[in-house]
């Protein structure tokens, strides 16, 4: 009597042993899930505010510098790399410069760039921040003293204060974009090369710099309606 009980207890013991196992090695039928928003398309734009310039003349023992306010105006191309990063490289017209008083007269300068900033940009929400670098050339440049403009790049002309027209910088901004695909920023852009030229007569030390900080109202044309 037993032998039958154990006899009929090890199918139904197996059966629940290799139950588990049948019911684990089936595979599951779930679709991969994906977290990661898809990069955005190419974004086109267009920008324009005013600026607040500076300039300065220097060498190690003296500074002379001037500000005076103008404006700027432009384009981007804007490219996703990831859901937080984009590139933003644009091209735009600027007018630098800075109102240089002296003891005897006042100078002011007003030097009209072609810029290339090329900014990584690091977007959370609708808030933006970023940097890098700017390529900037002087297209034209005036020097004027009591109504009278001299050509800043001819050292013919504007002589110990002549400049050069090629200047690399840094571009630095801050933005927040509303939904109606407009956008409002604010950039600080400072030269890093010496753009001093001269005619030979001041000292070989002197320097200069321009710096610029800019306000922007933009429109994104091209952003995506799911944006």
């Amino acid at each position: 009597m037993k032998k039958i009980i154990v006899f009929l207890f090890i199918p139904a013991f197996a059966f629940n042993s290799a139950y588990p196992q049948q019911k684990s090695s089936t595979p599951r039928n779930n679709q991969p899930v994906t977290n990661n928003k898809e990069p955005d398309q190419p974004w086109l734009g267009i920008f324009a505010g005013p600026n607040l310039n500076y300039l300065d003349y220097y060498d190690k023992s003296t500074t002379i510098e001037g500000t005076n306010t103008s404006f700027h105006a432009g384009i981007f191309y804007q490219k996703s790399i990831n859901k937080y990063f984009a590139l933003q490289p644009a091209l735009l017209f600027s007018i630098r410069g800075g109102r240089i008083r002296n003891i005897d007269s006042t100078i002011n300068a007003s030097l009209m760039y072609i810029e290339f900033p090329v900014n990584i940009l690091y977007r959370h929400k609708q808030l933006m921040l970023g940097g890098g670098p700017d390529f900037c050339y002087g297209i034209n440049g005036k020097l004027k003293t009591n109504g009278k403009g001299r050509n800043a790049y001819d050292k013919n002309e504007s002589f110990e204060r002549t400049l050069k027209r090629f200047e690399f910088g840094g571009n630095f901004m801050i933005g927040y974009t509303f939904k109606k695909r407009i956008f409002i920023s604010t950039n600080f852009s400072p030269g890093f090369t010496n753009i001093y030229k001269g005619d030979g007569s001041a000292p070989g030390n002197v320097r200069a710099k321009t710096r610029v900080f800019g306000i922007s109202l933009g429109y994104f044309p091209g952003i995506p309606k799911s944006q």
